[in-house]
């Protein structure tokens, strides 16, 4: 039985209709900000990893450029931008990197109500360019096997 879906940007920050892109994105922000406008990226930069995590029942990535920024995200974005630091004030996106068994571990946080719908724990997240590093719960979320 799913409790909660999981969220994107679009039912975090109510749309009319989906987001699934930046540009989206930036639009629907603006519109909310009356106008007021979101910096745009100028280039991006492939070395640079951002990781989708869950936070509360939302799909987020924290700045990989260390500003303390985290942002909703869309759908199926394979890159991401900190509208708070600019990139790191490059101006670059960086490369979006999803988890691993993404439908599993979407299917496991369903099935919990909201407010314990978080992964990775608190512990591991600054561990999930290493999924190997991972604590067995946050790693048995996603369907990997764990050792007993």
């Amino acid at each position: 039985m799913i409790r909660a879906q999981l969220q994107h940007i679009e039912q975090a920050i109510p749309a009319r209709t989906p987001i699934r892109t930046w540009p989206e994105y930036w639009q629907h922000i603006e519109a909310q900000r009356r106008g007021q406008v979101v910096p745009r990226p100028t280039g991006h930069n492939p070395t640079v990893h951002a990781y989708a995590r869950v936070d509360y029942g939302r799909w987020i990535a924290d700045c990989p450029w260390g500003c303390g920024a985290a942002h909703n995200l869309p759908a199926g974005a394979d890159s991401y931008w900190c509208t708070e630091c600019a990139g790191g004030g490059w101006g670059h996106t960086a490369a979006l990197v999803w988890p691993d068994q993404l439908d599993k571990l979407t299917t496991n946080l369903e099935s919990l109500p909201v407010v314990l719908q978080f992964w990775p724990c608190i512990g591991c997240r600054n561990r999930l360019g290493d999924g190997s590093a991972r604590c067995p719960s946050c790693r048995g979320m996603q369907g990997v096997e764990v050792d007993a």
